[in-house]
């Protein structure tokens, strides 16, 4: 590794931007963030630092194995506080990451900044935590992409805030992966951005309703409300759910 050039930068427990009470609403969920340079990344890093590379990875771009490794840090920092140091998270054949069975988690990559979240599963019920963190879509892109992320009602309901429209866009694009990553763990089913509509929008949360059914458990109709933060051209959305 290059010492006079690090790969990773910086990290550090907590969320990487937003205020105080986002996190507190993570609870008892941990999360742990890190910045890191692509440019200065090489494969050495996986061997030294003890992370696996898969070869599904490894045949990956460089940005991909660098935003991989990222992800990996963090989790070996946060696998380990729940009592498994060493443990080695693959990707499964969904390439969703295969967790510890009473553990449940998420990761997200933006840019130069990865996130991850760890929590423990109740034994009754469904738990999960998503979260996502996203560059601002371009306005230009919004008007071009809008109609593969929300139906009509949606884009009638968004263009009635006084969010600017990539804005809002953006906030409903995140805030569906997160559902999906807090979902997809114990339904083990795929289900796209149209699948989900934003009913409600407010200066801290963003309310999404399932319209399809997942499983006995996850129906049409259910409601979930993932808080967010912006900052800068930047935003990040999460959900800590428990269901049974």
């Amino acid at each position: 590794m290059n010492n006079q050039a690090p790969y990773l930068l910086l990290i550090e427990e907590g969320l990487p931007f937003g205020p105080p009470e986002l996190q507190q609403a993570l609870l008892p969920v941990r999360v742990w963030h890190c910045s890191f340079d692509t440019l200065f990344y090489q494969d050495e890093e996986y061997r030294a630092r003890g992370i696996a590379l898969p070869e599904s990875i490894a045949s990956a771009s460089v940005k991909r194995r660098a935003e991989y490794l990222a992800g990996r840090i963090l989790c070996d920092r946060l696998l380990a506080e729940f009592g498994y140091p060493g443990f080695v998270l693959l990707p499964g054949e969904d390439r969703a990451p295969c967790w510890p069975e009473n553990l449940y988690g998420a990761i997200s990559h933006h840019a130069s900044t990865a996130v991850a979240l760890v929590g423990k599963r109740s034994e009754n019920g469904i738990g999960g935590v998503g979260i996502d963190i996203e560059t601002l879509i371009a306005p230009a892109k919004a008007l071009e992409l809008w109609s593969g992320i929300i139906n009509v009602a949606e884009r009638q309901y968004l263009d009635t805030l006084s969010l600017p429209f990539a804005v809002s866009l953006t906030l409903a694009f995140s805030a569906k992966e997160t559902l999906f990553k807090a979902l997809y763990p114990s339904v083990r089913r795929y289900f796209d951005f149209l699948d989900a509509q934003v009913i409600d929008l407010t200066a801290s949360h963003i309310t999404l309703q399932l319209l399809v059914g997942l499983s006995p458990e996850v129906t049409a109709g259910m409601r979930f409300e993932c808080a967010y933060a912006r900052h800068a051209e930047d935003v990040i959305t999460l959900l800590s759910l428990n269901i049974g």
